[in-house]
């Protein structure tokens, strides 16, 4: 090999290298989807944001704590008397029309083995059984405390991978927090 030929496939490595060094690491999303919103009227950045606590399940709980872990990130201030009030709606839903709330995850479903296999029968040999798709949505609003006018709202919706709630919460949050009161129209999350 000439010298040419050394520097030039050395130059080709390093640019290579260059390339995949700068590409995203490729990791399935938690819950891979779209975000939109409307601003009704303008929020200030600076102004604080209650969460009320109405939680009454584990999840709930999750879902409240992980929105306000998100707000702090997201440089906002949270004061339980704050001028503006955050709530969320929004539940699961399953290929074929099942509605399920954000606390059904479908996790620790059993079903019983028995002598009886016709279950099976149309079961395909090489696929095995197909899971189902989850898509998760849910609307965000934020109302002014005063006259309870929505201010902004969102509404975004996802296609769930896993089973970890807390690893959803999260990222359902991290989506929506740093856009409160900025309208959007489908951004990827």
């Amino acid at each position: 090999m000439t010298a040419t030929t050394i520097r030039s496939l050395t130059l080709g490595a390093l640019a290579l290298a260059g390339v995949l060094a700068a590409a995203p690491a490729v990791a399935q999303s938690v819950c891979p989807g779209r975000l939109s919103a409307n601003a009704f009227a303008p929020v200030p950045r600076n102004a604080a944001i209650a969460v009320p606590d109405r939680a009454g399940t584990d999840n709930e709980r999750r879902l409240r704590d992980s929105v306000l872990a998100a707000l702090r990130t997201a440089g906002r201030q949270v004061n339980a008397d704050a001028p503006y009030i955050l709530s969320w709606r929004g539940g699961i839903s399953q290929e074929g029309g099942t509605q399920l709330g954000f606390g059904d995850t479908m996790q620790d479903r059993t079903f019983r083995d028995g002598d009886d296999i016709s279950w099976a029968q149309n079961v395909p040999r090489a696929g095995g059984r197909q899971i189902p798709t989850l898509r998760v949505s849910g609307v965000v609003e934020l109302r002014e405390r005063s006259s309870n006018r929505v201010v902004w709202t969102a509404v975004l919706s996802c296609e769930r991978h896993g089973t970890d709630d807390a690893a959803l919460f999260a990222h359902l949050a991290n989506a929506v927090a740093p856009w409160i009161g900025q309208p959007l129209a489908g951004r990827p999350f």
